[in-house]
């Protein structure tokens, strides 16, 4: 794809003299490295997090935000650190992100305090390859960071067989990791393969790794957490109790502050949920999350030449991957998570095999349950009430009602429903049950009911519902593969990302071996190692070598 003229080099290990930084800048801040330095919309931006030797050994939750070139939170989600000194993940950059210059930011809960802790962040400049660049925009770039700034208390020796590779042939190294007195040490190990034509420093000048602030020791939360603020027409409460309800299992959490502003933590779940927020004992009580993150913002984007064509490129490709029906990287799909509920229900009822009634208030007047409806005269309102089958009396409030996942206490609403919207009711009415599991918020009773089309609650507590991303699904970096190759061998592969491999780690002797695919472009390759030892100290490592036109 790319007709370039490519000068003979010899494959080195990284010994350019440069800024170096100590260990002692290192051993109390997190280090982000990125796969690239600047990125298009539609690429995958891939990271590594070293973790200082301060929270080394914890298993805890990092947040990481996505920011606007304006600081607006766009997206948020979690990777756990697995009690290693490392956390990676990655985030799709939609086709239609506008360009401008992004920011990640990682931060992390204090679990004492309930007081977010900044890790690090790092500008992410993302260009949009559709959009028309105005002719003025300046041609300089500031990063702001030395790209040639290194990490050398550790030394990192790349080893290729070769310096000159062809199209499609496998590339095959290994990475020796030594201390100062060039004794192995067995380290944490992040790699990434890149066209360093395309987006060398002479295209775009920041360096692809960033450091955070010093961070003070402390103990950080290993769950999911977010924001939340109380609001009320009401009385101010002294304590501000809240359920939070997860209608895929009918987990049904409770939290309280006296403060109207509060972190919340719920139990780890990988992928998205839906939650709804219970104001109880008011039920007037609504619920606003906030996206706490610092607010900053960025500087503007530059177009450098180079930048300028890794776009006129990154266009072609996209057309070559759309002739063929493809993406350039497609990440493998996620399985839904499935509603599962644990309990069983003490009565269950499908309308549809009983006597067609207008609506549901209808229906309980003439089955016998211990659910029913009435209808007050003066207002024409329904309330409802649920009675103890042990007991034979009436539960003090009204019930809840579930429908299609959604809670909602508006009994008239419910009263109103049409019988042929219906597909199943479910009646929870034994008191062991409901205290065990529901508890406050279900103490009179719960109904679930299922429609045959989704139906909205209304509006006033669907504003209580919201969706949570909690841990990021593990994924691969879709490399290229033998199969893939031979399954198209017409199709042209076109990367500027060859490999990305964030945890590697090297055996007792400091070494450990590599292996990828190279693509059709004939170019100059980057590959860059950046490793971290038990004891915190780092290292960086590069070596350039060729791929000629067969």
């Amino acid at each position: 794809m790319k007709t370039r003229f490519l000068i003979q080099i010899m494959v080195f290990s990284l010994a350019f003299v440069a800024p170096s930084l100590a260990q002692s800048d290192l051993q109390n801040r997190c280090l982000v490295h990125l796969d690239k330095s600047f990125y298009v919309s539609g690429e995958l931006v891939w990271f590594k997090v070293y973790l200082p030797a301060s929270l080394r050994e914890q298993n805890f939750n990092i947040k990481v935000g996505v920011l606007n070139p304006t600081g607006k939170p766009l997206e948020s989600f979690f990777i756990n650190s697995q009690g290693e000194n490392q956390a990676s993940g990655y985030y799709k950059i939609p086709f239609d992100c506008p360009a401008g210059v992004y920011q990640l930011q990682f931060s992390a809960l204090e679990a004492a305090s309930k007081r977010p802790v900044l890790l690090a962040e790092v500008l992410v400049p993302i260009y949009n390859d559709l959009e028309k660049v105005d002719a003025q925009v300046v041609n300089s770039v500031n990063s702001g960071r030395d790209a040639a700034a290194t990490l050398q208390d550790l030394q990192v020796e790349i080893r290729l067989p070769k310096t000159n590779y062809q199209a499609r042939e496998q590339v095959q190294g290994k990475i020796q990791v030594k201390n100062g007195q060039g004794t192995p040490v067995a380290a944490q190990v992040s790699i990434v393969v890149s066209d360093w034509e395309l987006s060398g420093t002479e295209v775009w000048p920041q360096a692809n790794w960033s450091l955070g602030p010093v961070i003070t020791p402390t103990t950080l939360s290993k769950q999911v957490y977010t924001q939340v603020k109380l609001q009320s027409n009401s009385a101010t409460q002294s304590q501000n109790l809240v359920g939070i309800f997860f209608p895929q299992n009918w987990q049904l959490l409770y939290t309280s502050s006296q403060r109207p502003e509060y972190w919340v933590e719920v139990p780890n779940f990988t992928g998205r949920k839906q939650v709804q927020f219970l104001g109880h004992p008011n039920p007037e009580v609504q619920v606003q999350l906030l996206e706490s993150f610092p607010a900053k913002a960025s500087p503007p984007l530059a177009y450098t030449p180079g930048i300028r064509q890794y776009l006129e490129w990154s266009r072609m490709r996209k057309k070559i991957y759309q002739l063929y029906n493809a993406l350039e990287m497609a990440l493998p799909g996620t399985a839904p998570i499935k509603d599962s509920i644990p309990l069983k229900a003490d009565r269950s009822l499908r309308p549809a095999e009983f006597e067609a009634f207008e609506d549901l208030a209808t229906f309980f007047r003439e089955i016998s349950t211990p659910l029913s409806f009435k209808q007050e005269r003066k207002t024409g309102q329904y309330s409802a009430k649920m009675y103890n089958p042990g007991t034979f009396t009436d539960y003090p409030s009204a019930p809840v009602f579930v429908i299609d996942g959604k809670m909602t206490r508006d009994a008239d609403f419910v009263a109103r429903l049409k019988c042929s919207q219906i597909e199943s009711i479910d009646l929870y009415y034994q008191p062991t049950q409901l205290l065990g599991y529901f508890k406050a918020i279900g103490r009179s009773g719960v109904v679930q009911i299922r429609s045959k089309a989704e139906i909205a609650i209304p509006a006033a507590e669907a504003e209580d519902i919201f969706h949570l991303n909690g841990l990021q699904a593990a994924a691969a970096f879709p490399a290229l593969k033998a199969e893939q190759l031979k399954a198209a061998p017409a199709q042209a592969f076109f990367r500027p990302q060859l490999y990305w491999q964030a945890n590697l780690r090297t055996d007792a002797q400091g070494q450990v071996d590599f292996s990828f695919l190279q693509g059709d472009d004939w170019s100059r390759f980057r590959i860059q190692v950046i490793v971290q030892g038990g004891d915190g100290r780092m290292g960086e490592g590069q070596v350039i070598y060729s791929v000629d036109r067969k």
